[in-house]
């Protein structure tokens, strides 16, 4: 266990990532708190299944149309410079946020255009903070320094939420939401301590920003285990991701509660994700994650096929932890692998593609699940979506060999070699 121990002790010996992990683990929390704070905004102030999912929409569509461009900037431009701008609008974004709720001026359009706004700043700023996260540590620490990193996300995913649904209880949303402003102003001082060479873009000619991109979709397509990967993610962020987004729905028409419930169900969430963040960055290396990443798979169209048929809260908090948990297993066991098997120079785009993917996803599933849950009611939908991620695993079942050899064995090649060197 202490020998395990050691792959975290070591990415924590690299300054710029303990000062960077600090300082981004508040700002998390603080864009949990506000997106908890929308999540029920959007269900207070419409009761309408539909807009709960086309706010989330709002907020996450933008990643689909936006993050590939700047996944190319990302790797043309200063990562650092770029992470500053983004995260001083995050800022911005915020307070304005907090001003119309204070003045009672929140109406759904209020919201939707807001979370656009957000969703539109977010989606640039993804692939530079993936693409960043390899220039603060050493190589070797990298496997640790990327799951770890997930940890910290879900971490903010489990307090955030808590700390909103408290603050909402007794405050008022605005609060949830001026902390994230404050929290985004922590990170921006914190990049000024981050010492980290300039990035040093290719002497190649520069081309069109379009065939860069293009140049990315290549990368992926001509290597059939990282198409694979991006596949497989993709059917279980379009089918079973939108259920986080969702939760205020569940809470408000079937367990007819308010925000302490949301919170209660979010932070479950977070709890079984923090669990598994740090099961994989103890883990410390890439062998079986491909088989822990198909097992979570199904262990996560289950769960939500469960949460879906319950009407008990208790058993509810269960399976959406169990669901917070599976569903994390893939996403840090995956983006563990696929940051430490591609090219720094395609790093950028190839990120930005892949959160378009994954996290893109999931506008395009909450906003189809949230309308056919207006007709529907929210159990149809949701159980659906289980069956279609089933199907989907069961289909990426043969190629799952091809992934081994792909992600496993080259990367524990190169992890050997960079233990020997210490």
């Amino acid at each position: 266990m202490a020998g395990r121990f050691s792959t975290l002790r070591s990415a924590f010996s690299n300054r710029n990532y303990v000062i960077y992990i600090s300082g981004n683990w508040l700002s998390l929390i603080g864009f949990w708190m506000q997106r908890t704070a929308v999540g029920w905004l959007a269900w207070e102030v419409s009761h309408s299944e539909f807009w709960v999912g086309a706010v989330a929409f709002a907020d996450l569509f933008p990643i689909i149309c936006v993050g590939p461009f700047f996944g190319v900037w990302a790797d043309r431009f200063d990562r650092k410079s770029l992470a500053q701008l983004l995260q001083s609008l995050m800022l911005v974004q915020a307070f304005l946020l907090y001003l119309v709720i204070s003045f009672d001026a929140l109406t759904i359009g209020w919201l939707f255009w807001l979370a656009l706004a957000e969703g539109m700043i977010q989606a640039a700023y993804q692939p530079v903070r993936l693409s960043l996260v390899p220039n603060l540590v050493r190589k070797q620490d990298l496997v640790a320094a990327t799951a770890f990193t997930a940890v910290t996300f879900n971490v903010a995913r489990f307090v955030g939420p808590a700390i909103a649904g408290f603050v909402i209880s007794f405050y008022s949303a605005a609060w949830a939401v001026l902390f994230n402003a404050l929290s985004y102003l922590i990170i921006v001082i914190c990049w000024f301590f981050i010492d980290i060479p300039p990035h040093i873009a290719s002497k190649a000619a520069p081309q069109s920003m379009a065939r860069d991109m293009r140049d990315g979709f290549a990368y992926i397509l001509e290597r059939p285990a990282l198409r694979a990967m991006f596949l497989l993610l993709t059917i279980i962020a379009l089918f079973a991701r939108p259920l986080t987004f969702m939760l205020s729905a569940f809470v408000g028409a079937v367990f007819e509660a308010g925000p302490g419930t949301l919170a209660l169900l979010t932070s479950a969430v977070g709890a079984g994700a923090i669990v598994a963040g740090l099961k994989v960055s103890i883990y410390g290396r890439t062998e079986g994650l491909i088989r822990s990443i198909m097992l979570s798979a199904l262990v996560t169209a289950l769960t939500l096929a469960w949460f879906a048929l319950t009407s008990s809260l208790w058993i509810a908090t269960f399976m959406i932890f169990c669901f917070g948990y599976a569903i994390t297993v893939c996403a840090v066991a995956s983006q563990t692998l696929v940051q430490n098997s591609i090219d720094d120079a395609m790093r950028g785009r190839v990120l930005s593609l892949w959160v378009a993917f994954t996290r893109g996803a999931p506008a395009a599933g909450v906003l189809i699940i949230g309308w056919a849950a207006n007709h529907l009611g929210l159990m149809w939908p949701n159980l659906a979506a289980a069956a279609l991620c089933i199907a989907g695993i069961v289909l990426m079942l043969r190629q799952r060999r091809q992934m081994r050899r792909f992600f496993e064995q080259q990367n524990d090649d190169t992890s050997r070699a960079a233990s020997a060197q210490r």
